[in-house]
């Protein structure tokens, strides 16, 4: 009788875990707004927690942000000048910050001081704050890299043909300053 209840439990377990079933009613509330959005949402975090009770998600180059219990949605602003499209999302080890890398394209006032953005949210807050721009931005295993123009060596020559000197800037995953790596030449 024993075994036959416990197969029993294991069989229904088995059963709940396949059907999908959240263990929280804000779970359960999260897994109903990611099933009726378009299917070409990209998830970047589900937060079922009381104090979060959130989605955040991007649709069309653009993130929002669910809030589950309120039952509403909006678009997160970046800047006043808006951009084009958002390149790349990550979420920090303890998943307490989002971070967003944002192209801005032709809004760029020149390209290699500010052609992509780097973001952070704090998923508690929900508020993005700035964190730094230049050229390209992408994350390591532990820190962001950020590839900044700051010096022309030619400024008399037309812009396809001026020389830039650059410099990576770290940060961690709170959006904070780690180090400023040696001078280089642009050579992209």
């Amino acid at each position: 009788m024993k075994v036959t209840k416990t197969l029993f439990l294991l069989s229904f377990l088995l059963l709940m875990s396949h059907i999908g079933i959240a263990q929280t009613p804000i779970a359960n509330r999260v897994k109903a707004v990611i099933d009726h959005l378009p299917s070409d949402i990209g998830v970047v975090a589900k937060y079922t927690d009381n104090s979060r009770h959130s989605l955040f998600y991007t649709y069309n180059h653009r993130l929002y942000i669910y809030d589950v219990w309120n039952n509403n949605k909006h678009e997160v602003t970046f800047n006043a000048k808006g951009y084009e499209k958002i390149l790349n999302t990550y979420l920090s080890p303890d998943g307490d910050f989002v971070f967003i890398v944002i192209d801005n394209g032709d809004l760029a006032s020149f390209y290699l001081e500010d052609g992509q953005e780097l973001w952070c949210i704090d998923s508690r807050t929900r508020r993005p704050s700035f964190v730094g721009k230049g050229y390209r931005i992408y994350k390591r295993k532990s820190h962001f890299i950020i590839k900044k123009a700051f010096k022309c060596l030619n400024p008399s020559a037309p812009q396809s043909h001026q020389k830039w000197m650059g410099q990576d800037h770290y940060y961690d995953f709170t959006g904070k300053v780690l180090w400023t790596k040696d001078e280089y030449i642009i050579k992209e």
